[in-house]
């Protein structure tokens, strides 16, 4: 695989790392009440996994 393509794909999860990091809530309680977070989280995780199956 190519370098520059390794590192995109690198720099894009942790993009979807920070993401996470940033809301992700303290307890469970605040995250079942904020489907904000909920999707923010779910979105970046999939991307996360996605970034990390994907060749080429």
């Amino acid at each position: 695989m190519d370098r520059q393509v390794i590192e995109q794909k690198l720099e894009s999860l942790r993009r979807c790392l920070a993401r996470i990091r940033q809301k992700n809530p303290v307890t469970v309680a605040e995250l079942v009440s904020d489907p904000d977070a909920q999707d923010v989280l779910t979105l970046n995780l999939t991307r996360a996994v996605q970034r990390h199956e994907t060749n080429g």
